[in-house]
């Protein structure tokens, strides 16, 4: 009986460490937005979300632009 065991745990290792490899290669894949494109994308969402833009709350889409950038590898 317990060599089934670790035949089980042996085989849910192996399952974890292939599907954590595999997703490692897939976002390796994906090409990074130059920061013009980055900027031209998080504007359009910014825009299309209605985020506020040069009255006094403009600080708000100045801090999720900022964060949008981020997500794409880009610091202000």
């Amino acid at each position: 009986m317990p060599s089934k065991v670790k035949l089980f745990v042996m085989l849910l290792a192996v399952a974890l460490t292939a599907s954590f490899a595999f997703t490692g290669h897939a976002v390796a894949a994906k090409k990074k937005l130059t920061y013009e494109q980055a900027y031209e994308k998080c504007k359009a969402i910014l825009d299309k979300e209605g985020a506020p833009g040069t009255t006094t709350q403009s600080n708000v889409r100045h801090t999720r632009g900022a964060g949008c950038m981020k997500k794409y590898g880009h610091n202000l």
